[in-house]
């Protein structure tokens, strides 16, 4: 079992992303194993304009997204009342690609070379209104 709270542990998500930095105002919201105490999944927000946030996230257990689905939405359209969420994937990340896809993202263009020589940025959107996990 697992409860979800807010959290400022950017290191955990940032050592999985490999990739990124987050802000000093980013958020971020965790999944923690309530036997164990550690930290099995992560979401975070950064690079917030008016009406849109980028999301990151991480799990080191599959599971843990059950706990987070919820949270994960809520929190930016109906907390931070954004309209819009933006992914960005490494193209070598298939794991990932593949979770995007499949919590409801939509790839909308890629940038060669964006993560790395000969390693794509994949850049992913969900708008507030083709959200599945909001309530209603």
């Amino acid at each position: 079992m697992f409860h979800v709270r807010a959290s400022h542990n950017f290191e955990w998500l940032g050592k999985r992303l490999g990739h990124f930095h987050f802000s000093s105002a980013a958020k971020a919201i965790e999944a923690v194993d309530e036997r164990s105490g550690r930290i099995v999944g992560m979401i975070g927000y950064d690079g917030l304009t008016q009406n849109s946030a980028q999301v990151h996230i991480a799990l080191d257990v599959a599971m843990a997204w059950r706990a987070l689905s919820g949270p994960a939405f809520k929190y930016p359209f109906e907390e931070l009342d954004r309209g819009v969420l933006i992914a960005m994937v490494s193209s070598q990340n298939w794991r990932s690609l593949c979770l995007t896809r499949h919590v409801g993202f939509f790839e909308k263009h890629r940038i060669r070379d964006g993560i790395a020589k000969g390693v794509d940025m994949v850049l992913f959107e969900m708008r507030r209104e083709e959200c599945r996990w909001l309530e209603g």
